[in-house]
Order: C-alpha cells, then sequence, then structure tokens
C-alpha cells in the first residue's frame, strides 16, 4: 500500500511540474529546429530571428545568429549580437556547458543596458543545434543577471530537437 501512495504523489508532483510549464518552440528561418520547456505565464514574442521570453522576475532573449558556422566564431562579435539589449559586454568569466548535447559556451560580465545606459552585468549562452548558433541572454542593473542565471540555464538545458 506504501509503495503505491508514493508511486501516486510522485505521479501527481511530475503532473504538476508539467502543468507550470509549457513547451516553446524556437526556429532558424521558416524551420522549427528545437524547443524549451518556459513557465506556464511566460509571454513568447518573435520578431525576425530574436525571441523574447517575459515572465515574472525573468526576461530571456535568445538570438539565431544569422551566417554563423561555429560558437567560436561567435564569441569576437558577441557584443553585436546583443547590441540591441545589451551594450559594451565586457566578459569577466566563461564556462563550457552543454546544450542539445553540443558544447556551449556561458559568457557572465558587465556592460550596459542598452535602453537607458544604466551599469549592469549580462549573462550570455552561445550554443549551437548541429546546423545554427544561437546566442541567450538575461541582463539586468547591477547584478540582476546572476539571479536570473539558474532560470536561464535551466530553460536551455530543457532545450530538446522536434
Amino acid at each position: 500500500m506504501h509503495i503505491k501512495l508514493t508511486a501516486m504523489a510522485l505521479m501527481l508532483l511530475s503532473g504538476l511540474a508539467f502543468a507550470q510549464e509549457k513547451k516553446v518552440t524556437i526556429s532558424a528561418g521558416s524551420k522549427p529546429v528545437f524547443k524549451l520547456s518556459v513557465p506556464k505565464d511566460a509571454e513568447v514574442k518573435i520578431k525576425g530571428e530574436k525571441t523574447t521570453i517575459q515572465a515574472k522576475h525573468l526576461w530571456i532573449y535568445l538570438w539565431r545568429v544569422q551566417d554563423a558556422e561555429t560558437v567560436a566564431a561567435v564569441i569576437p562579435n558577441l557584443g553585436e549580437v546583443i547590441k540591441s539589449e545589451f551594450t559594451n559586454f565586457v566578459v569577466s568569466d566563461t564556462k563550457s556547458i552543454e546544450v542539445l548535447g553540443h558544447e556551449a559556451k556561458h559568457l557572465m560580465g558587465k556592460g550596459e543596458e542598452a535602453d537607458d545606459g544604466d551599469p549592469g552585468t549580462a549573462d550570455v549562452v552561445v550554443f549551437t543545434d548541429g546546423k545554427n548558433v544561437f546566442a541567450a541572454c538575461v541582463h539586468g542593473e547591477k547584478d540582476e543577471a546572476a539571479k536570473e542565471r539558474p532560470d536561464l540555464l535551466r530553460i536551455l538545458k530543457s532545450a530538446e530537437l522536434p
């Protein structure tokens, strides 16, 4: 009986976690290339090659980097990629992580918010699906990026091919 109750509780908890998230499809050009699990209340806006995911206390910006063939090729020009949201990005730390089964780079640093020039921090992850290269960014004044970092990484780790 105890095992049945434990199994039932686990099923309910996993159903609850699923109910709190939804899948979002990210495209390259007009072709769907991967899906992300985002908070159920997240608003997703797509404008060209840029996707904005906004939820309570979270703003993620995601770009497909056109004409990029590798993650390494994007890093020297990363400031250009994210300039609509964050400018003068100076990297202070870089870590290797994995997204979609490929090596990705997680860069953290300082700069200014593009909308008002306020000093702040940003976390940027550059990754590939094997064909396209993407950059995902969270940023904000002071240490706001560090507060959003766990959600950014959790969402990127949820990435799956369609």
